[in-house]
C-alpha cells in the first residue's frame, strides 16, 4: 500500500503543453524564484536600515524527453520562436506532480512561455542502448503553483 503521508516522490509527474499531454518526459526541473534584498531608512528613522524585499527573478524551466519516432512537435516549437511566430510561439505549459496512485497533486502552470534553447539529441553509434534525448529550456512570463 502506497505510503499516503511521506514525502512524494519525484518519478510520477506529467507535462501538458496547451492543454495536451505530452509523453516521454525524463526529467523537469521546476525554475528556482529568488527576490531581491534592499535597504529602506526613512530620515527619523534610527541608525540602521531595514531590510525590505524587491523584485522576484524566476530561473529558466528545463527539461528533457525521449525522442519519439514521427513526433517533432518541440523542434516545431523551437521553429516557431526561431521565426518570429508570435501567436504560435507562446505556449502554456503546466507540470502535474501525481502521488503514488496517479492522481494529480501538484501543478505548476508557466504561463506565455516560449523555448530559449533547444537541444538536439547527441548521436553515438558506440552506445549501447542509450535513449536518444532532446532537452529544452523554456522562458516564461509567469508560474503558478497550485495544488489539485
Amino acid at each position: 500500500m502506497p505510503d499516503r503521508h511521506g514525502p512524494m516522490r519525484t518519478g510520477r509527474f506529467k507535462v501538458e503543453i496547451d492543454d495536451i499531454e505530452v509523453p516521454g518526459w525524463q526529467s523537469v526541473d521546476i525554475p528556482t524564484r529568488w527576490t531581491e534584498e534592499g535597504e529602506y531608512r526613512e530620515g527619523d528613522d534610527p541608525d540602521w536600515e531595514k531590510n525590505i524585499w524587491g523584485q522576484t527573478h524566476f530561473a529558466d524551466l528545463e527539461m528533457e524527453r525521449g525522442v519519439q519516432p514521427g513526433d517533432t512537435r518541440i523542434f516545431d516549437w523551437a521553429e516557431e520562436v526561431r521565426m518570429g511566430d508570435v501567436d504560435e510561439g507562446r505556449k502554456e505549459v503546466a507540470v502535474v506532480m501525481m502521488d503514488e496512485e496517479g492522481a494529480p497533486q501538484i501543478r505548476w502552470e508557466f504561463q506565455g512561455a516560449w523555448i530559449k534553447v533547444y537541444d538536439p539529441p547527441a548521436l553515438d553509434a558506440a552506445a549501447d542502448g542509450d535513449v536518444a534525448t532532446e532537452s529544452i529550456t523554456v522562458a516564461f512570463d509567469k508560474m503558478v503553483r497550485i495544488e489539485q
